[in-house]
């Protein structure tokens, strides 16, 4: 069977020490811009193939995809512990993680804080950090095997303890009753089981995310792979979802339905199928189609800045007002903000390289650096600049310092000297 050439070098930094992976950023980028549609998209169409008929995949599936490739990031970060076992630097990349779930959780209350009608992952999105530290040692195969337990068990147990104690499973539901307005402001509670990302199923993604990031991604075999596994898994999740929602009522429905954001079982397994398989695309596309990977330049750039464009997503949309969610009557500002966040994105990486909140939270997690020791053998200047200097201004001979006069012995005397009177002894008589 023939194989394909090898993979052709992507643009990185010169100070990188391997090329950055394009697809995973392209992958990133297209997850920021499915959750632009799936806020500001204006659907005006309900056929597949029209202008905008397509923008229901969005809905759910992007910020799926955006969970998932946190794990594959993940994976990216602690690398180096993995593949060297070191408890030290484990201990370095958990309190990492930690200051920046930290980061993370604050930025993500000021931003809710705008009070637009978009929910705001960022919380979960810390949670999900936390909960991943302790699988950060494990194998793809037990990660996959976690992350399948997970999906199986938490979706329910999640959805069943929503309705026992506020009397529905979806926010969407009991997010106007007292009690549900409640359980959707209380800080990490909202961010764990209540609100629109429940963190205790939705850890489901990010230790898929981490498996995925764990393998050799730049192999092709890989890449079409994880293309195929993920049509199979989104298969296997929507298709017994869509046949059980359409037999069944009430909270059984609620259940198995495959809705954008019901967290179900079904829902989330195609979620993870639709993003490996959006990754797999990617990473053939980007890594053996150069033209390709030109043209998609602007939305790969997004990848270096995602947290700069999210926030600044929703400080747009805060100003732009609640209409335009709820009751949109163009696609402008979709286009505006889609077209604007690519091109600053671009201008931004291709001069400054990281994007601000990127930079300012690097500077904030990274470790201190210890101090650099003094070389060793400590270096001597010879002769000593400021002595050689006096010297020259007054025109004498440099004289030879302390070190200088150690390092020579005193030379030997030409001829032996004869002894003092006073020490020969006295004739013979």
């Amino acid at each position: 069977m023939a194989t394909l050439p090898a993979a052709p070098v992507v643009f990185a930094p010169t100070t990188a020490k391997t090329p950055r992976l394009v697809g995973v950023d392209t992958a990133r980028g297209i997850a920021i811009i499915g959750m632009f549609i799936a806020h500001l998209g204006l659907e005006r169409s309900t056929e597949f193939f029209s202008t905008t008929g397509w923008f229901w995949i969005a809905d759910g599936r992007s910020s799926a995809l955006f969970a998932t490739l946190a794990g594959v990031g993940l994976a990216f970060m602690t690398k180096r512990a993995y593949a060297t076992g070191d408890p030290a630097e484990y201990a370095t990349q958990r309190v990492r993680l930690l200051k920046r779930s930290a980061i993370l959780m604050v930025l993500g209350w000021m931003l809710t804080a705008l009070g637009t009608p978009v929910a705001v992952i960022l919380g979960s999105y810390a949670l999900l950090f936390v909960l991943a530290i302790p699988f950060l040692r494990l194998r793809p195969a037990a990660l996959l095997g976690w992350a399948t337990g997970v999906a199986l068990v938490m979706p329910s147990v999640v959805l069943l303890s929503r309705y026992a104690v506020l009397g529905a499973t979806s926010p969407h539901e009991y997010a106007s009753e007292p009690a549900g307005q409640v359980a959707m402001v209380i800080p990490v509670v909202a961010d764990l089981w209540s609100g629109y990302y429940p963190a205790l199923s939705w850890v489901m993604y990010i230790l898929v995310g981490l498996a995925v990031g764990r393998m050799p991604l730049r192999r092709w075999q890989v890449q079409i792979g994880l293309l195929i596994s993920g049509c199979l898994v989104a298969a296997a999740g929507y298709l017994p979802g869509l046949a059980l929602e359409r037999t069944t009522s009430g909270l059984a429905q609620d259940l198995v339905t495959i809705e954008p954001h019901s967290d179900t079982t079904f829902e989330m397994v195609g979620n993870v199928g639709v993003a490996i398989g959006v990754l797999g695309l990617c990473l053939l596309l980007t890594t053996w189609l150069a033209p390709v990977r030109f043209v998609l330049t602007p939305v790969s750039a997004m990848c270096a800045m995602s947290l700069t464009i999210y926030s600044a997503q929703i400080v747009y949309i805060a100003i732009l007002g609640d209409d335009a969610v709820w009751n949109a009557t163009s696609n402008a500002p979709l286009i505006w903000l889609t077209v604007g966040s690519m091109v600053f994105a671009t201008v931004w990486q291709l001069t400054l390289g990281q994007g601000p909140l990127e930079r300012l939270i690097h500077r904030m997690i990274r470790p201190p650096q210890p101090p650099a020791a003094p070389p060793w053998p400590p270096q001597q200047q010879w002769p000593p600049q400021q002595q050689w200097a006096a010297q020259q201004q007054v025109g004498a001979v440099p004289q030879q310092s302390w070190p200088a006069q150690q390092r020579t012995a005193p030379p030997p005397p030409p001829h032996p000297q004869p002894a003092p009177p006073y020490q020969q002894a006295p004739p013979p008589r």
